[in-house]
């Protein structure tokens, strides 16, 4: 896990859920940046308020109305997620779409694959976040 980019003073129940957006979103203050080669920049610390109460931000760099984003920045994401997972293992993962009342954003993007992403989040995420757990208690208990 890399821990600079995880504050550890954030409570582990703070944080219900993990919100994706795209540049084409008219929001400011995402925690998260992906870049378009897969890299991460922490923006602002996890103990700050973001633009959603009791939520992480993630700002996918593009505009996912047209494109999709590129494998290097799913690649990035999903990592992300993983370490995310680690710290706070109850969030649930949403699109900005989801949270809007008004319904007029299609943020993270018409073309951001959010179902293939979410069925990720539900099988495979937790699968890696398991065996990272095990490897750290072996690490810690083993001979």
């Amino acid at each position: 896990m890399k821990d600079d980019l995880i504050d550890a003073n954030t409570p582990i129940g703070a944080v219900k859920f993990v919100l994706l957006h795209h540049d084409g979103c008219a929001r400011a203050k995402f925690h998260f940046r992906i870049e378009l080669d897969g890299s991460r920049t922490q923006l602002i610390p996890t103990n700050s308020k973001g633009q959603h109460p009791n939520s992480l931000g993630i700002v996918i760099s593009g505009v996912f109305d047209e494109l999709t984003p590129t494998p290097e920045q799913m690649n990035g994401l999903k990592e992300l997620l993983v370490d995310l997972k680690m710290r706070y293992p109850g969030f649930v993962l949403g699109a900005h779409r989801q949270v809007r009342a008004d319904r007029t954003t299609t943020c993270p993007g018409a073309k951001f694959p959010m179902g293939e992403l979410s069925a990720w989040a539900k099988g495979e995420l937790l699968t890696i976040r398991n065996e990272r757990i095990q490897v750290d208690i072996e690490s810690q208990y083993g001979p």
